[in-house]
């Protein structure tokens, strides 16, 4: 039986992957090692227990209060090595998912002569700013297999000199963990009762000027939709707020939750800002509209859908626009067709059958 070894190590992968670990121990032999980038109480046994994963075969631990994103990718680079030596395990493939320093693991291991997989392959927001644009890139040009969500990923990758025939489109890993969830959901019109606000990239946290905006711009929802704004309470974002000394006291501060949780929360929202790229992922799934803080965006199906609004937060036109743009999107219904039909993780496994 072939061998794979998956390399995941925050939370939005382990979700993303929760299904092709399943399928992955049904037709592989399989091992899953967790690299212990995240690390907190939110990545705990009841995560694992809600989302049916099961216990990663070895963690690395290479997450620590205070440690810089270089220094967990030198750890990182060093134990995957001495693992794989030390455990005498030859796999036929190792398999990453994602942007995160954990894919950066990839170097190493292509130097050793292992065969790569990368599944989300191709995204390109083009901002050099964010740590994962330069992730994905660097992995993406590692991999032997490239797993892409969409025909436009597709084409990023060979207008940088990628093999077509290691190029496969698949659809988006996130519709069978969020599908389930949203389906026991059940939307009543006096539930839709918040805003729910998470800001957690360094592009706009490390910023006071688009901080500071981005807070003022939640206040101003909250007074013209009438409804509270729920503050997600990410730690370093809420560190540059008091270190700004910007006030954000007219807001409702909720604490980080399960996933679970945290789908509720966005279904019961009259829309999301997000910085993140999964939520204009989840949100349209829920049939949620989410305002982008952000100049670029990796996923920009998600606004030629009209799923997302792309907010200039510096732009107070940009601001009375979005207001328009969500009150005509709460009576719109989603188009989810640029998220794929739910069948990712059936067709990965096909293609590595094929491929081993």
């Amino acid at each position: 039986m072939k061998k794979v070894v998956t390399i995941t190590g925050i939370r939005p992968d382990f979700i993303r992957m929760s299904e092709i670990f399943k399928k992955l121990d049904e037709n592989f032999n399989h091992i899953l090692v967790h690299t212990g980038q995240h690390y907190d109480k939110l990545l705990s046994d009841v995560f694992f227990d809600e989302l049916k994963i099961r216990k990663p075969d070895y963690n690395l631990g290479i997450g620590a209060e205070g440690k810089t994103h270089y220094q967990q990718q030198a750890d990182l680079s060093v134990k995957i090595i001495e693992l794989l030596r030390d455990e005498s395990i030859y796999p036929d493939i190792i398999l990453f998912l994602g942007d995160s320093n954990s894919v950066l693991a990839s170097v190493p291991l292509r130097k050793e002569g292992y065969k790569i997989g990368h599944i989300e392959a191709g995204m390109r927001s083009g901002d050099k700013r964010m740590f994962e644009e330069i992730n994905r890139t660097i992995c993406d040009h590692c991999s032997d297999l490239l797993f892409v969500y969409h025909e436009d990923y597709k084409q990023n990758c060979i207008r940088e000199n990628i093999s077509e025939e290691n190029i496969f489109v698949v659809g988006n890993t996130i519709v069978e963990p969020c599908k389930p969830i949203a389906a026991a959901l059940l939307k009543e019109e006096e539930s839709i009762n918040h805003i729910l606000l998470d800001i957690h990239r360094p592009e706009n946290f490390k910023d006071k000027i688009r901080l500071r905006e981005i807070i003022q711009y939640a206040i101003m929802c909250q007074k013209k939709f009438n409804i509270p704004v729920k503050f997600l309470k990410f730690k370093r974002t809420f560190e540059y707020l008091k270190d700004f000394g910007i006030d954000f006291s007219e807001l409702s501060v909720i604490d980080m939750m399960s996933y679970k949780k945290y789908l509720e929360e966005t279904y019961y929202s009259a829309f999301v800002i997000s910085d993140s790229g999964t939520a204009q992922e989840e949100a349209a799934l829920l049939g949620v509209p989410v305002v982008v803080p952000r100049d670029f965006t990796e996923r920009p199906q998600s606004v030629e859908a009209g799923c997302s609004y792309m907010l200039d937060v510096v732009d107070i036109e940009s601001w009375k626009n979005s207001f328009e743009w969500v009150v005509l999107s709460l009576y719109n219904i989603m188009n989810t067709g640029w998220l794929g039909d739910g069948t990712t993780s059936d067709r990965i496994i096909g293609i590595l059958k094929e491929k081993l």
